[in-house]
């Protein structure tokens, strides 16, 4: 199988490129940036293609003898509603690694143009949401009668990437969010706090609330209608 990476000049990207390569793949590494996409493409042995989002033909030209895309390029936000829809003129797989709720909703509104096209839309491969969303899945088969679910998660240590900063200012403005009776309701940034015990070496840290894509993807994995997601902060933080 044919298939293209977008933004591996990016920094998931370029990790993601690399692990592919690993893993005995060879894709075709695409964006906007010919210098950085050419390096990379060189040093990996790869093919490569140079193209950017703002034009649908241009978009369509690039996925030209291709069976999926995993796209890299964030603010998704941004970049996500023009390569899904040259994936269904396509008909081409989409994958990407988003975790913003908004693009969760805008991919799935297109679940019937998908199911038309014969293909699979399939937004936040990454580590937003996969894991949490398995743990999800597992938690509401055990807990079939559940009404409520609280995921939350922490990092020790590192540092966003550029990409993902990038997505964080874009979403700036936006209030935060949780999931009432089924429906997203919008909340203030850190609406409600708490304390969680993690385990080991994490322990007891404080947390709030966030709007991640959980909010989304829980709710059609799991059908519990009322859903928070926290990450762990620091006092001073919230």
């Amino acid at each position: 199988m044919t298939w293209l990476l977008y933004g591996a000049n990016g920094y998931t990207g370029e990790l993601a490129a690399r692990e592919a390569v690993a893993r005995g793949e060879r894709p075709i590494l695409a964006g906007r940036d010919r210098a950085s996409v050419e390096r990379l493409a060189s040093e990996l042995e790869l093919p490569s293609r140079v193209f950017a989002l703002d034009d649908r033909a241009v978009v369509r030209a690039g996925l030209e003898g291709c069976s999926a895309v995993l796209h890299c390029a964030g603010p998704f936000v941004i970049t996500s509603a023009p390569m899904v829809a040259a994936c269904l003129d396509a008909k081409i797989h989409y994958l990407d690694i988003t975790g913003e709720i908004a693009v969760f909703e805008g991919v799935f509104a297109r679940h019937r143009e998908a199911e038309a096209a014969g293909i699979a839309l399939l937004p936040g491969v990454g580590f937003d949401v996969v894991p949490s969303d398995g743990l999800a899945a597992r938690l509401a088969a055990a807990l079939p009668a559940a009404t409520s679910l609280d995921l939350a998660f922490g990092t020790l240590g590192g540092s966003w990437s550029r990409g993902t900063l990038a997505t964080a200012i874009e979403a700036l403005p936006a209030t935060g969010a949780i999931r009432k009776d089924g429906r997203l309701v919008p909340v203030a940034l850190a609406w409600e706090t708490r304390t969680v015990e993690f385990s080991s070496p994490f322990g007891s840290r404080h947390c709030a609330t966030i709007p991640w894509g959980d909010l989304a993807t829980a709710w059609r994995s799991t059908r519990i209608p009322n859903l928070r997601v926290y990450t762990a902060m620091s006092p001073r933080q919230l």
